[in-house]
């Protein structure tokens, strides 16, 4: 197969916001906004060539882009004014006073709370193709809190794309639930010497399955060998056939923004994984034709100055038939998974380990003990074919999460039913 040449200019104007206050009532404010160019080529002999330049302004993009392209045509969406008068400090400090006050009354040792937005307009043109445009706005609170004799700080936050205006009952009733569970935590964790059954709450549970099955699914990891996964397999099951996994649902309007990737291809909702059979690979023009794969619209790089990548949007797993409270009565002794942090995989060691912020110990089909922060880890391969039970009961995420691959943080969303998985091991500490 002849390798296809392309070219394609991607103009960027990003705009960044970031407010904190934490328990001395220090605060930090900071803006920034910068303009640039990425410009990506490719040759017969597949060497990918990128020239990144910092511009002054948007307009002098035009003097750098081969081709002929109008100034109309680089314009892009300024959201500052706009976005500068929700950002301002008194104000954010009078919205959100309720979760403030939730803290103080919590008397952790240390808490902070960060407020940020940001805003990135980009144009992509592609050699032979109508230049696309795409915007995205994003504001977040993420509260961090350390208690008594703990090392560790505690998450929690919430994301939107609509305004810098959260959820003060939620966040607050989370957050004393949290702490709660963390400072009646037993050490009933350290008894797990096998695997046992873990249950992973409805929404942001799904981050898990981003990071152990998404990213098996990326076509840059598939192309150097480092997952399990081959082309060979679309059309083979490769996990329990409880798990359905798509990259689109028509209620989510989180990347509604985005019209296009960031080489300028629509973004197609794809079954990546069908009833345990795989469907689609997630990949970018690249890697399709080094994989000699259909699939492709899924480029996507943080910002201007970075090499682009095969990436996850969104990654949904599907409901199944079963009542919620079905999943913890079907469970002797497990465990119940509420708030979720990060996580890492390790594809050459077949291994993974995740870190649960909020975690219950269940006896006889029943929740029992709070048991804190705990750590899941497991063989990926076995834990994506203990799948046992999936619910009814789909959410997404509460717009917080974000994922980290070389060396670039990016916003992705997630959403699954409440689901049940055997067969993993828990811990207080990372062990891989």
């Amino acid at each position: 197969m002849e390798q296809e040449q392309f070219t394609v200019d991607l103009m960027e104007q990003n705009s960044t916001w970031y407010f904190s206050v934490d328990h001395k009532d220090q605060q930090e404010y900071l803006y920034k906004k910068r303009s640039g160019l990425l410009q990506r080529k490719t040759n017969k002999n597949t060497a990918r060539i990128s020239n990144s330049v910092e511009l002054s302004s948007v307009s002098e993009a035009k003097h750098f882009i081969s081709g002929n392209v109008t100034a109309a045509a680089l314009k892009v969406r300024d959201k500052d004014k706009d976005i500068r008068l929700l950002f301002h400090p008194d104000k954010i400090l009078r919205d959100n006073e309720y979760v403030l006050d939730t803290l103080r009354h919590l008397t952790p040792m240390e808490w902070k709370v960060i407020f940020r937005a940001i805003h990135t307009g980009r144009v992509i043109i592609k050699k032979g193709c109508k230049e696309k445009k795409s915007n995205f706005t994003y504001f977040s609170i993420l509260i961090k809190l350390r208690l008594k004799d703990q090392r560790d700080f505690i998450e929690i936050g919430e994301g939107s794309i609509q305004a810098l205006k959260f959820n003060q009952d939620g966040l607050s009733s989370r957050l004393k639930k949290i702490v709660e569970n963390h400072k009646a935590s037993t050490r009933a964790s350290l008894e797990f010497t096998d695997k046992v059954p873990v249950i992973l709450n409805s929404g942001d549970g799904a981050i898990l399955f981003h990071e152990i099955l998404g990213h098996s699914l990326e076509a840059d990891y598939i192309y150097h060998g480092q997952t399990p996964i081959l082309p060979a397999d679309i059309g083979k099951p490769i996990v329990s056939k409880n798990v359905t996994l798509v990259t689109g649902h028509p209620g989510d309007t989180f990347f509604k923004g985005i019209s296009c990737d960031d080489e300028g291809e629509a973004i197609k909702p794809l079954t990546l994984v069908e009833k345990g059979v795989l469907r689609h690979l997630i990949s970018d023009g690249f890697y399709k034709q080094r994989l000699n794969i259909e699939d492709c619209g899924h480029c996507r790089v943080e910002d201007f100055t970075k090499a682009p990548l095969p990436r996850m949007y969104a990654l949904y797993l599907e409901p199944g038939g079963y009542h919620p409270e079905e999943l913890i009565a079907s469970t002797p002794y497990g465990v119940y998974a509420e708030e979720f942090g990060d996580g890492k995989v390790f594809f050459h060691k077949n291994l993974f380990y995740f870190h649960i912020r909020e975690a219950w110990l269940i006896e006889k089909g029943e929740l029992s003990a709070p048991l804190g922060s705990i750590v899941v880890r497991g063989n990926i391969r076995e834990v994506l074919n203990s799948v046992d039970m999936v619910a009814n009961d789909f959410r997404y995420d509460k717009g917080i999460s974000y994922c980290f691959k070389n060396s670039q943080t990016l916003n992705v969303r997630v959403g699954q039913p409440t689901v049940k998985i055997s067969n993993l091991y828990i811990t207080k500490e990372t062990v891989i």
